[in-house]
């Protein structure tokens, strides 16, 4: 029956064959990102091309009433960082902003009107970056995984990140996508500025080989042997220096002949192929040299986009099948690879070593296995080839449910959880015992009703056939308690994990009384928000959900009752402490990088409290509406952390002070402090709102009148 099914989903999918849809994956720094003027009526801007064009060369960018044409059989992707992720049809605005343009808009369209099927091209450039340090090779850096963007080789790591997410989830990014299978069909690197300085430039050209040979390679990149690369020069950079030189001699066959064929290199110093297209164009500002962003010319991106392009296509595919991915779908597996130029005699494929189909078809790129039970699946794909003989490509797949996710509602405990296969159905346990049994395969959400209201409680979810790893997660619930603070905001209002539940509206937070308001009268959708799961770090008692703030949003306020007041903190001499968890993450859209969290006066012109970024955390000072910050320690992906200030207000006119700590957790307090903010002075007597703002997600937000007050009240 295995054999029968999938022959028959076979053979459907050969009877409406598609070609692969093509990735391209643009590496590099700022000149990938691009930086051409997309509008404007200087001689710089894509539109004065447009609107200036005798002999009709670039009227494709437009439709007929002067539109930037948007091209239907080509997508792109840009993820350049926390809470800046685009993607939709190529069109102008790709670039580092919506404002600009980068390779991406000349290279799609030459493609485009090339490739008979769909095409997806997938930024992976970062502005600053060096080829010697952020995007260094691993067979040359030899390093440990890196997990900070400071650390070597992470840049290099985040292209592969990328386009495993991309292509994992590819309905996602790519609605066009109707199952017809994919190809990463060649890479472009057009990068090399920040080499010059620091000594780098001595290893550019070692480096630059290494960078091919790795990201090629299945050990540390994409796993396709003889991936078709194309490097643009760095034509702004002086001709004699070594990272130019290292540049040209990737496409030197005497010198790399394993590069003859499947690297092609474009000049930018000279005019390229037969419509001599070229890449500096001179401006009454700059009429000397070309600026590093190359006087920020569309045609100069556009141009340079063309002939990436152009000399991608001159280059040979890989001759043998490669880049065999198994993943998980509602529908099954989704087992993807890609063909080479040499047409394989047979192919068979095996789950765990037993035959699942014989005589594929040689031009067959994709196939769901829709009767693989969850758990762990080996498959193997045979090719006969006719002059390498029998080629094995082989890949694991775990379908276990994936990313169990828990938090309070107003009718029980949420459970979410991600499908990372396809599932007969489910069972629920809550401390051991069965709470649900036979659930529907296709649900991803259960609301255990009968929760209990406080303590730890595990849950696990597994699939009801195969044998999938149970996912689990313990779960720390019970009613708010502020462990000895004053005001306490636990975020303990009904929410959901992956929709944001506006705090407008909502109070109930202890030390405070009426509810959220927001400070603007414009898109109230951005303002600050619940999410389900609280932060948890160490021992500090965790409950509720989290806050979380929007990026383009001014945040919001709730006013205060009396509890400060009454307890003397907000007295001259008097000592407040003021603590707050923080994570950096990428899970939801603009509310992933920053946060800032302020005891304010009702006019907002006099603060104090804490915030984060996607680079640091800071103290907080507002002097006369004007915010001051001193950088407390660094942030890091996915790392909740803890930061407490203690603030002691001045006495008879004397300066106030603040300074930080980050405890461990432990929650001890540390023996030493961070950097003290700058002296100030304000009338903390009339500090009366808990003020939420900028980009980012926050938890255990406590005022108290001690240390131990607000890590819960645990510490010793």
């Amino acid at each position: 029956m295995l054999i029968t099914c999938v022959t028959v989903s076979l053979a459907f999918a050969d009877l409406t064959y598609q070609p692969p849809a093509k990735i391209y994956v643009l590496v590099g720094q700022s000149n990938m990102q691009g930086k051409g003027a997309v509008e404007g009526d200087q001689s710089n801007s894509l539109r004065y091309l447009v609107q200036h064009d005798p002999n009709q060369e670039y009227q494709f960018l437009v439709d007929p009433k002067g539109n930037w044409r948007s091209r239907q059989d080509v997508w792109i992707h840009y993820d350049s960082g926390p809470g800046n992720l685009r993607f939709g049809k190529l069109k102008p605005g790709y670039g580092s902003h919506g404002g600009v343009i980068g390779p991406e808009l000349g290279f799609g369209h030459v493609i485009g009107e090339s490739y008979e099927g769909k095409a997806l091209l997938i930024k992976a450039c970062w502005g600053g970056k060096s080829l010697g340090h952020n995007f260094l090779p691993p067979s040359v850096g030899q390093y440990p995984p890196p997990n900070q963007p400071a650390d070597p080789g992470f840049y290099y790591h985040q292209i592969l990140r990328i386009v495993d997410d991309v292509t994992r989830n590819i309905e996602t990014y790519f609605p066009d996508y109707q199952g017809q299978g994919i190809e990463i069909a060649g890479l472009c690197y057009h990068q090399g500025w920040n080499d010059q300085y620091g000594g780098l430039d001595a290893r550019y050209e070692q480096n630059l080989a290494a960078f091919i040979h790795d990201i090629r390679s299945a050990e540390h990149g994409l796993g396709i042997p003889d991936l078709p690369v194309v490097i643009a020069t760095s034509g702004m950079i002086e001709n004699d220096s070594p990272i130019k030189r290292g540049q040209l001699a990737m496409g030197d066959p005497a010198k790399y002949p394993q590069f003859a064929g499947n690297v092609g290199v474009v000049n930018t110093d000279k005019p390229y192929g037969t419509e001599a297209l070229g890449f500096k164009f001179y401006t009454e500002s700059s009429p000397d040299k070309v600026g590093y962003h190359w006087n920020n010319h569309a045609h100069s991106y556009l141009n340079i986009g063309r002939a990436m392009a152009t000399e991608m296509q001159t280059l040979s595919k890989p001759k043998l099948p490669s880049r065999l991915r198994a993943v998980g779908t509602a529908q099954g597996v989704r087992l993807t690879w890609q063909v080479g130029r040499q047409s394989p005699a047979t192919i068979k494929l095996l789950r765990n070593g037993q035959p699942l189909a014989a005589n594929l078809p040689a031009s067959l790129t994709t196939v769901t296995d829709a009767r693989a039970t969850p758990g762990k699946n080996t498959y193997q794909l045979l090719f006969d080839m006719p002059s390498d003989g029998l080629q094995t490509l082989s890949v694991t797949s775990d379908t276990s449910v994936g990313k169990l996710q828990a938090y309070r509602s107003s009718t029980g405990v949420q459970l979410n959880w991600d499908a990372c296969g396809k599932y007969d159905g489910f069972q629920i346990r809550r401390d051991g015992q069965v709470i649900a049994n036979q659930l529907a395969g296709d649900l991803r959400s259960y609301l255990d009703k009968q929760a209990p209201e406080q303590g730890n409680v595990q849950y696990i979810v597994t699939p009801t056939t195969g044998s999938s790893t149970p996912a689990s997660l313990s779960v720390q619930l019970g009613p708010a308690d502020p462990g000895g603070a004053l005001l306490y905001e636990p975020f303990d209002y009904p929410a959901d994990a992956d929709q944001p539940r506006s705090l407008l509206g909502l109070g109930g937070a202890a030390g405070t009384k009426g509810e959220y308001d927001y400070l603007s009268d414009q898109k109230l959708e951005r303002a600050p928000a619940a999410i389900g799961g609280g932060l948890s770090f160490g021992a500090l008692p965790v409950t509720g959900n989290r806050g979380s703030s929007h990026r383009w949003s001014p945040g919001c306020a709730i006013e205060l009752d009396d509890s400060l007041r009454e307890a003397g903190l907000l007295a001259d001499g008097a000592t407040l402490w003021i603590s707050f968890v923080f994570r950096l993450t990428k899970d939801i859209e603009h509310r992933q990088g920053g946060g800032t969290v302020l005891l304010s006066t009702d006019d907002l012109r006099q603060a104090v409290g804490l915030m984060a970024d996607n680079r640091e955390f800071r103290t907080v000072v507002v002097v006369d509406g004007k915010p001051k910050g001193v950088r407390i320690t660094s942030s890091r992906l996915e790392t909740p952390t803890l930061v407490v200030g203690k603030i002691v207000w001045g006495k008879d006119g004397s300066d106030d002070t603040f300074v930080p700590y980050t405890p461990g957790h432990d929650l001890q307090i540390p023996e030493k402090h961070g950097r003290p903010a700058a002296p100030f002075n304000i009338d903390q007597s009339k500090l009366n709102r808990l003020v939420l703002k900028g980009e980012g997600q926050y938890d255990e937000i406590r005022v108290g009148t001690s240390y131990q007050s607000v890590v819960g009240g645990k510490a010793n």
